[in-house]
């Protein structure tokens, strides 16, 4: 399959300076507060303060795919390993938010599909017949199915009672933590454990190892084919189009003759299916039971990824590897450090408001604009416009 795809070089320049300058804030924040108090003059505390900030920085943005042994860098698999499995769940609920924000739907239930799947997919990775290959297929696909049925209601609802899907999917998020808990306490749970968690997965459930010593599992490659797959049904199809459209103008859309109440439904349910995988993936690729206590985030990460990839299912996984990456960084820094591996919260947090601040470079993007402009006018006129 050949892809091809236009790439908006001015919010590529955006984006890269959006994480430039987050970067710069967590540097910041880090020298001053590793500014000794007790330090002999002022010279001195400054000195240590930069001392500190790069050695933090080195851990940070080096540590996931490199490590020191005395003076000699060698390559860090366990941490690479550690990112890319970290990756995994976030690429996947990513790819979800971008197919209902594609269509200009703000369904953020993903948390509560993503949960829910994981649930069904411990009852079929624990009772299902232990048939190897089989196995792990029918259990990823139980929590599809799940995730798009848990889907519906927030979509049935837009669709035939004109329920705000923003209220009532953020709703049933909070409905799928309690009732998935439910069902694993009474039904599914190891007693014989200290904690609350399911019975263990049949041998056979489990994904298989790339890298069996670090548990390299098979779901990043998961990740990226459903990256693929998902661009292209955007992209080159007419469903894809009929949804983009949508997200464009559904007034214009609707009178073009596209049933735009039955394709965001279709929206809705598709990206729940989506979700719906993305915990399963986690749970059968690096553990061996269901062991969630509350609600892991994946899914409000998504929301994260997919607004910094434009809903490009193709960015998403550029977008997913490298928040994965700066918080495997981050917990490096946090182990060889005394410093707070929350600090990539503020990075992120930078970034998304950099990203999504429309009037963030804009000055820049319009002089460019009439830049081009006034080149395509003395090309075609032949004289210099001023």
């Amino acid at each position: 399959m050949k892809l091809k795809f236009r790439i908006d070089t001015f919010q590529l320049y955006r984006t890269g300076i959006a994480i430039g300058i987050a970067l710069l804030l967590g540097y910041i924040i880090i020298f001053f507060s590793k500014i000794p108090s007790d330090a002999a003059s002022l010279w001195e505390g400054v000195r240590a303060g930069f001392d500190n900030a790069n050695e933090a920085f080195k851990w940070f943005l080096l540590g996931p795919i490199v490590r020191w042994r005395g003076n000699e860098m060698l390559f860090n698999e366990r941490g690479a390993i550690q990112w890319l499995n970290e990756s995994v769940p976030i690429i996947i609920t990513g790819l979800a938010v971008s197919i209902v924000f594609s269509a200009k739907q703000f369904n953020i239930g993903a948390e509560g599909q993503l949960f829910m799947g994981a649930v069904a997919a411990t009852f079929v990775a624990v009772h299902f017949p232990a048939i190897p290959v089989l196995h792990p297929i029918v259990v990823i696909l139980t929590a599809m199915v799940t995730g798009a049925l848990w889907a519906v209601v927030p979509a049935l609802m837009k669709a035939k009672l004109k329920a705000s899907e923003l209220v009532s999917s953020l709703m049933m998020n909070y409905v799928a933590l309690y009732m998935g808990l439910f069902l694993i306490k009474t039904f599914i749970r190891d007693t014989k454990a200290g904690s609350l968690v399911s019975l263990p997965f049949a041998a056979t459930a489990q994904l298989p190892f790339i890298n069996e010593r670090y548990r390299l599992h098979i779901g990043i490659v998961i990740a990226v084919v459903s990256a693929v797959v998902i661009w292209w049904i955007l992209r080159r199809t007419t469903w894809g189009y009929q949804v983009r459209l949508i997200g464009d103008n559904i007034n214009f859309a609707q009178y073009s003759g596209i049933a735009t109440q039955s394709v965001v439904f279709q929206v809705q349910v598709a990206s729940g299916a989506v979700a719906g995988m993305a915990g399963t993936l986690e749970m059968i690729g690096y553990y061996d039971r269901f062991l969630w206590l509350f609600s892991p985030g994946y899914g409000w990460d998504g929301i994260i990824i997919a607004t910094l990839a434009r809903n490009n299912p193709l960015f998403v996984l550029v977008a997913a590897l490298f928040f994965s990456y700066i918080r495997v960084g981050a917990k490096i820094m946090g182990r060889n450090t005394d410093i707070a591996p929350e600090i990539v919260s503020i990075l992120q947090a930078a970034i998304i408001l950099l990203v999504t601040a429309e009037a963030f470079l804009s000055g820049l993007k319009q002089r460019s604009i009439e830049k081009r402009a006034r080149k395509v006018e003395e090309a075609l006129t032949g004289r210099e416009v001023k």
